[in-house]
């Protein structure tokens, strides 16, 4: 099939209409790549042979030759490679037409680069071909073709270097001689041939040669380009600083002396010359060399060093002249650092201070103010220039850029330059004098003369106006932010966030007419980026704007541009993967519902004790008549509620069954938070509670010591009197020596017993002993017992000793 279709193309081209259905055959024969097969193209082949030999037909074989190169198999190459070049060396000899030897230029080029690949041809056109055909090369430069003809001798050089060599001598001179050419695609084509100059010849051993030669040329382009700067600069710099100037330089033409000539020469030799050493630096070498970073920094600082601003209070022609062409120089040099930048990459650190202020002071000078709306403002090549080279810069050495430290004047100027201006209207008043005017012109004026400027309907208005330096000057806030904002001001968070939202509102509410520069996509494209970037770069002392960007985002989706579009769809998937994560985070709140239970330890075996203990106070009781006396077991409680309650029901009991006693009045407000902090319960379904001091206790083991019940004792009783107690009308008494004596001896892990007394005489009762017992709910329990009198002393002692029996495990550390 495609065998068939590629005779039926070239027997369409040998018709009378062949010359026609050219582009059309080409086109085909690349979309479906016919001649990747032998046998297709050796048909193809012999067609062009003949057509080259032919001067009415050399044009068409030429533009199918280059089909064929671009196509054709390794074998079908190493065939015919050589005699291509043979042939075509032969066409740019011959005196043909400008456009048949541009085509043969073109053709040479491309066959020359596929040959370096092979190297059984690579050997013969090396030997054979290159140095006849780099002769020929040369003879074009005063022809109209010579463009191409540069295109055909920097493939030479670059895929042949070695054969080149003898003929070094005489590219240079051409290079020279193109210095201060201003044709777009010949500067370009120059500025990409003079690097070559270094690699022409042999490279000795070690590439000892290449290195040397590679030195050379970069100290030859240093000392031309100071040569420059020292014909533009003259009576401007202030000699304060001083250069390190290499001595060497390349032998070009000599400056003009008149104006304006001079001006533009020199300015079109400055970016020709920051071409070559920019493509010095960028350009693959094959040996390893050394980049004078400190000479090619101080060249930078001298050519930036220079601006506009100086130059105002000078009202000569060359400084006027100078002024035009300055940010055309400064481009240059701010491409030149961008080389150096992706070259050298980290290499620059200790550089960081310097390159940071070159940007920074670009952008400080070129400031213009405020313009009218919907036109070009000042410098905008210049600045959007050096807007990108400090994104280039922060991308390269991120933190360590030092850009951070200027982080607030950069801000200031993308804040400035992508903000859209106002579109204002400005009255003017114009009242005619009196003294130079009759009556009747005055009265003919009377009246404000209103002039209006800024009206939609009266000027003109370009919609894509700053769209540049606004696209790149979001870019470089956004990449800012990126890297350095963890560690910038807050305020610089805060101002970045006042800025973006309250524009893209703006912008949503208007999106078929949107203010300039936003009509533009890419400075739109720019806003929403600079907005995630917000939100995704965190700072300790400043939140990001989350809530704020989804909805900006969800508006954003309806943008007229597929692009924006479909980045505020990215932005909004990645802000609800931040809002909804695939995993609860470690700072999320507990569910009780979705808490297990955890058993506490069961105090069953201590109701055996318990009870024996109860029947000992009952009996000792019973021995005093003198007493009467209520004895009262603590429950188990369930909750600090219930235990608040149960207390509050003891307490109306006694006071009900008794008249003589106080009222009874807890206040349980007045809890020490010191104390009900450390207090801990254990509870058990089945016997009474256990009441734990000490957090750092085991419930489990409920063991306490002597020592510990004493010290809680006399905590108990030099707490605060305000803190919630039991009041009555007398004070209480301290807890005897011969009570904290048995208390000492009494066995551990036993239940709380409470135990109320009265006096037999009906008087106030009188706490021998108080232990205030807290519960969560802040609540107090209190045991209080008769202890009047010498003759209840040993009353006292035993029911002490029972009380010190269940005082809890241990006192608290810090009590």
């Amino acid at each position: 099939m495609a065998a068939h279709m590629a005779n039926v193309l070239l027997t369409s081209l040998s018709e009378k209409e062949g010359k026609s259905l050219l582009p059309w055959a080409i086109e085909a024969a690349n979309e479906h790549q016919l001649l990747q097969s032998e046998q297709n193209v050796q048909a193809w082949v012999s067609h062009i042979n003949t057509s080259l030999g032919t001067a009415k037909t050399r044009l068409e074989g030429l533009c199918l030759l280059g089909t064929v190169v671009r196509q054709c198999s390794a074998g079908t190459f190493i065939q015919h490679g050589t005699s291509w070049i043979r042939m075509l060396t032969q066409v740019l000899q011959a005196y043909d037409s400008p456009l048949t030897l541009q085509m043969a230029s073109h053709d040479l080029a491309c066959v020359v680069q596929q040959a370096a690949q092979y190297p059984e041809v690579a050997r013969e056109v090396a030997s054979t071909n290159i140095p006849a055909l780099v002769q020929c090369l040369l003879g074009a430069q005063d022809h109209q073709w010579f463009p191409s003809a540069l295109e055909a001798l920097h493939s030479c050089m670059k895929n042949f270097p070695g054969p080149c060599g003898p003929s070094k001598g005489k590219i240079e001179s051409l290079v020279c001689g193109l210095m201060d050419t201003n044709q777009p695609r010949l500067s370009q084509l120059l500025q990409q041939t003079c690097p070559l100059l270094a690699g022409c010849g042999g490279g000795g051993a070690g590439g000892v040669k290449y290195k040397e030669a590679w030195t050379h040329l970069c100290d030859q382009v240093l000392g031309s380009l100071h040569q420059v700067l020292d014909h533009a600069y003259q009576d401007i710099e202030t000699g304060l600083q001083t250069y390190s100037v290499p001595q060497v330089s390349l032998r070009l033409k000599a400056v003009p002396e008149s104006d304006p000539v001079r001006t533009f020469v020199l300015s079109t030799r400055f970016h020709n010359l920051c071409g070559c050493l920019q493509q010095l630096v960028s350009q693959d070498f094959p040996s390893v060399v050394r980049i004078p970073v400190p000479d090619i920094l101080a060249l930078l600082c001298r050519a930036l060093g220079v601006n506009a601003k100086m130059l105002f209070g000078k009202a000569s022609m060359e400084h006027m002249l100078l002024m035009s062409v300055l940010p055309k120089m400064h481009c240059s040099a701010l491409s030149l650092l961008e080389a150096l930048i992706i070259s050298c990459r980290s290499h620059l650190v200790p550089h960081a201070s310097v390159i940071s202020q070159l940007l920074v002071q670009t952008l400080g000078w070129t400031t213009s103010e405020e313009g009218v709306p919907g036109r070009q403002k000042p410098h905008s090549t210049l600045r959007s220039r050096a807007y990108t080279v400090l994104t280039v810069w922060l991308n390269v050495c991120g933190a360590a850029s030092g850009v951070d430290s200027h982080a607030d004047v950069i801000l200031q100027h993308v804040i400035k330059d992508a903000t859209p201006q106002a579109d204002t209207t400005k009255l003017k008043a114009n009242r005619p004098g009196s003294q130079d005017q009759s009556r009747r012109q005055k009265k003919k004026q009377r009246g404000v003369d209103v002039t209006d400027q800024g009206l939609t309907g009266h000027r003109k208005v370009d919609s894509q106006a700053n769209s540049d330096v606004c696209s790149a000057a979001l870019e470089a806030l956004k990449t800012l932010l990126e890297v350095v904002g963890s560690i910038i001001k807050p305020s610089i968070h805060k101002e970045t966030q006042e800025f973006v939202i309250p524009l893209l509102l703006k912008i949503h509410q208007n999106q078929s007419d949107p203010p300039i520069p936003y009509s533009c996509a890419r400075c739109r494209k720019g806003l929403y980026q600079l907005l995630l970037a917000a939100v995704l770069v965190l700072h300790p002392r400043w939140p990001p704007p989350t809530h704020c960007a989804v909805k900006i985002f969800s508006v954003g989706q309806q943008d007229y541009d597929l692009q924006v579009s479909s980045y505020c769809r990215e932005a909004l998937l990645t802000c609800m993967s931040i809002i909804h994560p695939r995993a609860p985070t470690l700072q999320s709140p507990v569910i009780i519902s979705d808490t297990p239970t955890i058993s506490k330890p069961s105090t069953n075996h201590l109701a055996p004790s318990f009870q024996m203990l109860r029947t000992n106070a009952s009996e000792t009781m019973l021995k005093n008549p003198s007493s009467n006396g209520n004895l009262f077991t603590a429950p188990s409680f369930k909750s600090a509620s219930q235990s608040e309650g149960m207390l509050k029901d003891q307490l109306r009991v006694s006071q009900s069954e008794s008249t003589s006693c106080e009222r009874i009045r807890v206040e349980s407000s007045d809890v020490p938070e010191s104390f009900s902090k450390k207090l801990r319960r254990e509870e058990d379904m089945a016997g009474p509670s256990v009441i734990h001091l000490d957090e750092s206790s085991s419930s489990s083991e409920g063991q306490s010591s002597s020592e510990d019940s004493v010290e809680f004792l006399e905590d108990v009783k030099n707490s605060e009197p305000d803190s919630s107690t039991l009041e009555t009308g007398e004070p209480e008494d301290a807890v005897s020596n011969a009570g904290r004596e048995l208390a000492t001896h009494m066995p551990d892990n036993e239940d709380v017993v409470l135990i109320q007394g009265h006096s037999e005489e009906g008087s106030a009762e009188v706490p021998a002993g108080t232990t205030d017992l807290s519960t969560t709910a802040g609540v107090k329990r209190k045991h209080e017992s008769d202890g009047e009198g010498e003759d209840n002393d040993s009353q006292n002692a035993d029911i002490q000793a029972m009380l010190a029996a269940f005082v809890p495990d241990s006192t608290p550390d810090d009590y």
